[in-house]
Formats: structure tokens, C-alpha cells, sequence
């Protein structure tokens, strides 16, 4: 009797559908993975503590003190004796440390260095349309990392996940964005998304870094809380999963609008918005800089 009660328990259980994650669940878990990759993961932006942006021939020497985590930073060229040379060849990163030669596959899975110490990178744009390399050195006691409490976000609000009509651009041209940095990064324009958001029609320009193949695109906007209360360089949204572009339409989610990289680390080169979204859009992230 005993194991037909529970086979019976069993089937009931298991033909009760278990419960679906809803927009804000995912969302959630997105804050959580957030957080880690600014603060807790091996490689977490907030323990960056330099980086070198290199060209073609340019070259930089990595310098530190032995057990001093913090003493660690590069020195452009090789005048200076240090730990290694990294330097860009035909766009490609390569590092030389005792006389051997570190290709971009090893650099860019990471070098350890000294205790709590390592240097990672890859290529990046370091000047519009041109293509070099970034290589940073993580600490993994960094202060930053350590003081972190966590990204701060607008509470979930449904209304401002939006389906919008996608108009894709024939020509994708490039478009040239000032950086925090004072240089210029290009991206493509790919389409306009237009949608009514708090019922205002809205058309934001979307852009991606490959004008050949689009799998992916971001909108870099300001809106009514921009210096306020969100951050002074605006902010990003992503789209994805959109199967083969262009798509006729496209979801939005400004629960999931974000700080660019250089909210919180002096390291990256992100590109200043300048599309408008002309009312306070009172979801996504603020600004970390700003009690709230």
C-alpha cells in the first residue's frame, strides 16, 4: 500500500508543471551576476588597477615590487627594467616575460604575476575604426572590490519592458562616439526602434560593432534623470535573441538599462550617449556616485 501511495504522490508531483521564472526573476538573477562580475569574480572589473591601450608598435613594461599587489602598473615603451613587455603587433596583443613569448589565446585566458596579481586583455578599439589592444592588471585585493556593495537599481517595473517596431538601416553607417577617455569610439548604426513607452512615442537609434554581422545591438541614451539621478554619461540597453536581422521587431527592457563599464573604473573607454529619450525613464540603474 505504502509504494502505491507514494507512486501516486510521485505522479502527482511531477505532473504539476514546475513554476516559470517571471521577467523580474531573471532580472534578479542578472543584478546577481552583475555583482559579481564587478566585484567578487577572479577577473572583476573593480580589481583592474591599470591598463595599457596599445597600437600598432606600441609597446608597455609592466613594473611592480614583489608582494606588493598594489605596486603593480605599466610604463609606456620599454626604457624601464620590469616584469614584461606587452606590446601590439598587426593588431594583435602578444606579451614577452622571461624571454618567453605569451600569443593573444594566453592573454587573453590571463597571466599570473605575483600573489593576487595577474594581467589580462585582448583587442579592443583604441581609436575609432582602429583596432588594437587593452591589457589590464587585476589585484585581487583592490580596495574598490573590497568597499563594493552592490549595483543599485530602480525597483522592477513591468511597464517598461516594451515590444517595439524595428526599422533596420540599409547603409549601417558608422557613427563616431566621444569617450570618457577623450577618444573616439565607432560603432554601426543598424536601425530605430520605435515604441510607446509611459504613452509617449519614443524612437531610439540602435548600434552594433560589426556592421557585416549584427547579433546583437545596444542604444546609448540620456533621459530626464541623466545628472541627477542616474549617471551624467548616460546609459546602455541591450537587445539580443533576435534570430536573424534585421527583426521586425524587437523587446526592450529598461529594468536593464546600465552603467557603462566607466561608472566605477577610470580603465575603459566607453562611448558618451547622446540619443534622447525626452522624459525620465524611472528604471534600470542609477547613478553609483549619488545616495539614494
Amino acid at each position: 500500500m505504502k509504494s502505491i501511495i507514494v507512486g501516486a504522490v510521485l505522479a502527482t508531483a511531477l505532473a504539476i508543471p514546475a513554476f516559470a521564472k517571471t521577467q523580474e526573476d531573471i532580472w534578479r538573477g542578472e543584478l546577481a551576476d552583475a555583482n559579481n562580475g564587478w566585484a567578487h569574480a577572479h577577473y572583476a572589473v573593480l580589481k583592474i588597477q591599470d591598463a595599457a591601450y596599445l597600437r600598432d608598435g606600441d609597446t608597455s613594461t609592466l613594473v611592480g615590487i614583489k608582494g606588493k599587489p598594489e605596486s603593480y602598473k605599466w610604463v609606456k615603451g620599454t626604457k624601464v627594467k620590469g616584469v614584461l613587455i606587452a606590446g601590439v603587433r598587426s593588431s594583435h596583443p602578444f606579451v614577452v616575460m622571461d624571454k618567453h613569448l605569451y600569443a593573444e589565446a594566453d592573454i587573453g585566458k590571463g597571466i599570473p604575476i605575483d600573489t593576487d596579481v595577474d594581467i589580462r586583455g585582448a583587442q579592443t578599439q583604441v581609436s575609432a575604426g582602429v583596432i588594437g589592444a587593452r591589457i589590464m592588471i587585476f589585484n585581487q585585493q583592490a580596495k574598490p572590490a573590497r568597499d563594493f556593495t552592490g549595483v543599485d537599481f530602480y525597483p522592477y517595473d513591468p511597464s517598461y519592458r516594451v515590444s517595439a517596431a524595428f526599422k533596420p538601416d540599409p547603409a549601417r553607417p558608422a557613427r563616431v562616439f566621444r569617450t570618457s577617455r577623450g577618444t573616439d569610439k565607432q560603432f554601426f548604426h543598424v536601425g530605430d526602434a520605435t515604441f510607446t513607452l509611459k504613452g509617449k512615442s519614443v524612437t531610439l537609434p540602435f548600434y552594433a560593432d560589426d556592421r557585416n554581422k549584427v547579433t546583437a545591438m545596444s542604444a546609448f541614451f540620456i533621459d530626464g534623470l541623466t545628472g541627477t539621478e542616474t549617471y551624467g554619461a548616460g546609459r546602455y540597453v541591450d537587445v539580443g535573441d533576435f534570430g536573424a536581422f534585421p527583426p521586425k521587431a524587437v523587446t526592450i527592457d529598461f529594468n536593464e538599462a546600465y552603467n557603462p563599464n566607466c561608472a566605477r573604473s577610470p580603465f575603459f573607454t566607453c562611448p558618451v550617449a547622446t540619443d534622447v529619450i525626452a522624459f525620465a525613464v524611472k528604471a534600470g540603474e542609477r547613478d553609483p556616485h549619488k545616495a539614494h
